[in-house]
């Protein structure tokens, strides 16, 4: 799970379209939340943010059945509750109290989730069987990604050579093929080792490597695009940019679901990034430097040492530290 400082903000409207299957969602979800508590919504790369009561209609054209997500999360990020529905073609209902996600109910009830339950409820072996004769369906691929450690490794290379060509497109599936290629790894990113090599997709649609910036100092930062601090830490790191880029590569890593994601949410915040951005589309590096706090800093030396790791953000913190080691001021 993800843990950030500061409040989730993405709020991107209630309805939007996709070419496919027409789906609408009504809400009959009583109650209101209390302090700064708010309920945080996902669908189809689509976000949404209650902090009081959930109302509105939410309106799309599927082209596949689609879970849609509801957290409840105080301000500091701690969930405090959650519920998930698969959402077809036709109109549903959710209702229930927003003061307890986890008892909210759907209306009529997808077939997805009534295997979901069937593979829940069932005992190992047969669990196992109903996650391999679905796996041509989202929901199975979830359960075997859910499940992996039940299967032996001769059994999961198996199962992922029979899951269909159109999921193993999905960025979910190149994620979990990543964390299992990370298993047979052994490096902990710690100061003082030597950092590890990678290769990703920048904004302008290049492959980048951390070895692209040898012999100088870099500065990996990890994020993702509803992380507020992340995006509040922008500003600090464009003037650390402008005052040392010509010392320091900055280097964006967003830790992203999907590309649509990296390249449209919280715009006018990243419309302040001039150094490099990318993308870890399958989550690879962000697992392989055991990223668990966004955003995170890592600080490499033009020799490929990680000199510092920093935590979390706190403002001037940064602009702190590269100062010292720069001996420069950032007016």
């Amino acid at each position: 799970m993800k843990i950030f400082y500061g409040s989730l903000v993405l709020f991107l409207g209630l309805s939007y379209s996709l070419l496919g299957q027409q789906t609408e969602i009504s809400f009959q979800i009583e109650g209101k939340l209390s302090g700064k508590d708010f309920i945080q919504t996902s669908f189809v790369d689509k976000g949404y943010q209650y902090t009081e009561e959930i109302k509105g209609v939410i309106e799309v054209d599927l082209e596949r059945p689609s879970q849609i997500l509801f957290l409840h999360l105080k301000n500091n990020g701690k969930v405090l509750g959650r519920k998930t529905f698969w959402i077809g073609q036709g109109n549903y209902l959710i209702s229930g109290n927003i003061n307890d996600i986890p008892s909210l109910q759907i209306e009529p009830i997808h077939p997805y989730d009534e295997l979901s339950r069937q593979i829940a409820g069932a005992e190992t072996s047969l669990q196992k069987s109903l996650i391999l004769e679905n796996l041509d369906k989202e929901v199975g691929l979830n359960w075997l990604m859910k499940k992996s450690n039940a299967f032996s490794e001769e059994e999961l290379e198996i199962a992922l050579s029979q899951v269909s060509e159109d999921l193993q497109s999905f960025n979910s599936f190149k994620r979990f093929v990543a964390q299992l290629s990370l298993k047979q790894e052994n490096y902990i990113a710690k100061e003082g080792d030597l950092a590890r090599d990678f290769n990703l997709e920048s904004r302008e649609g290049e492959m980048v490597s951390l070895s692209d910036y040898d012999r100088r100092y870099r500065l990996l930062e990890f994020s993702f695009s509803g992380c507020k601090p992340c995006l509040d830490a922008l500003p600090e790191i464009k003037s650390i940019h402008e005052q040392y880029g010509n010392q320091l590569s900055v280097m964006s890593i967003w830790n992203d679901n999907s590309k649509k994601i990296w390249l449209n949410a919280a715009k006018k915040h990243k419309e302040m990034i001039t150094w490099t951005d990318l993308w870890d589309e399958t989550g690879y590096v962000t697992d392989l430097y055991q990223i668990s706090i966004w955003p995170t800093y890592i600080l490499i030396s033009p020799e490929g040492q990680i000199e510092q790791i920093w935590k979390g953000y706190i403002k001037g913190r940064i602009t702190k530290r590269v100062e010292s080691l720069f001996s420069k001021p950032i007016p």
